[in-house]
């Protein structure tokens, strides 16, 4: 009996395989239009999308000595919206912090005139294209309307501009070597140079100014207690510390960047460098997905007929 159930359930499976076969054959040209139209839609989108580059910086962190009086960046951290322990502070963390502080970027964006610059009508006049054919992405590209541009709300750009900033913006630091990279990614391949030297210039000027600040309170602090104090010990403490601290000032002083030397300065990436997008792997997911979509549509159409009849 049970030999009997078994090949009934086999000849089923059979069956219904049979019929799914014949239903997608069925369907062949649903399935091909579904797959042409959805493909030709993405191959179009890939084609106006512009190549994205990517340019990188790296720096080397310079090390503080044991004794060092870097205790006031925990304030400076803390105006940057980071909470760090032990009162210091790695080069990286530090750019990133006022990467993500809006006060900064804001001033940052007005100082470089990022928004004029993403405004402009020829931002995109280095943009490159795939084939070097960019009449896709002039069809599709709105034309300014002199009244809206008028009317644009500087603010609201501003805020979009650092988020899209801190979205093209990566700074990292490697573990090992203990190297800082610093990158952007932009459309335009020669702007990300001049912007990653910008950021770290203003970002640089930015920390360094308020650690100046905190050893000069901290100078006439000790020197107020220097005058005051009678013990010999109690001077010579003072007095190497207030040595200590004026190294620093000068250490600090003396960097191109914020507590970094630089290894490698941005470059302009070369043409076919580009980051992304990739359109291979667009249009193979693409093709992929508009097969499956067309069987599923093929047999959603079966399901209907049979349940109309």
């Amino acid at each position: 009996m049970s030999q009997v159930n078994e090949n009934s359930y086999v000849e089923e499976d059979e069956i219904d395989l049979r019929e799914l076969w014949q239903t997608i054959l069925k369907g062949k040209k649903i399935i091909a239009g579904v797959t042409m139209t959805i493909v030709t839609l993405t191959l179009i989108y890939a084609l106006k999308l512009p190549n994205v580059y990517t340019s990188t910086s790296i720096l080397i962190p310079t090390a503080e000595s044991s004794g060092s009086s870097f205790a006031g960046l925990g304030g400076l951290a803390a105006m940057a919206g980071v909470s760090v322990g032990g009162g210091t502070m790695t080069p990286d963390v530090a750019f990133d912090s006022l990467l993500n502080n809006y006060e900064f970027m804001k001033t940052f964006v007005k100082n470089n005139k990022i928004v004029e610059r993403y405004s402009s009508a020829d931002a995109d006049k280095n943009y490159v294209f795939a084939l070097g054919f960019r009449g896709l992405y002039d069809l599709f590209k709105s034309q300014p309307d002199e009244e809206k541009e008028k009317e644009k709300d500087y603010d609201l750009e501003t805020y979009n501009i650092i988020k899209s900033l801190k979205a093209s913006f990566s700074i990292s630091s490697d573990k090992k070597t203990g190297l800082i990279t610093v990158a952007y990614s932009d459309s335009d391949r020669t702007y990300p140079p001049t912007i990653i030297n910008a950021f770290l210039k203003d970002a640089s000027a930015y920390l360094v100014t308020n650690n100046l600040r905190i050893m000069d309170v901290k100078l006439g602090y000790f020197e107020k207690e220097m005058q005051k104090s009678d013990g010999f010990e109690l001077r010579q403490s003072l007095s190497a510390m207030i040595s200590g601290i004026l190294q620093e000032k000068v250490m600090m002083q003396s960097k191109v960047y914020y507590q970094c030397d630089v290894l490698t300065g941005p470059a302009e990436s070369y043409v076919k460098d580009k980051t992304k997008p990739k359109r291979g792997l667009i249009l193979v997911v693409s093709f992929v997905t508009s097969i499956i979509l067309g069987i599923f549509l093929v047999f959603f159409l079966e399901f209907i007929r049979k349940e109309e009849k």
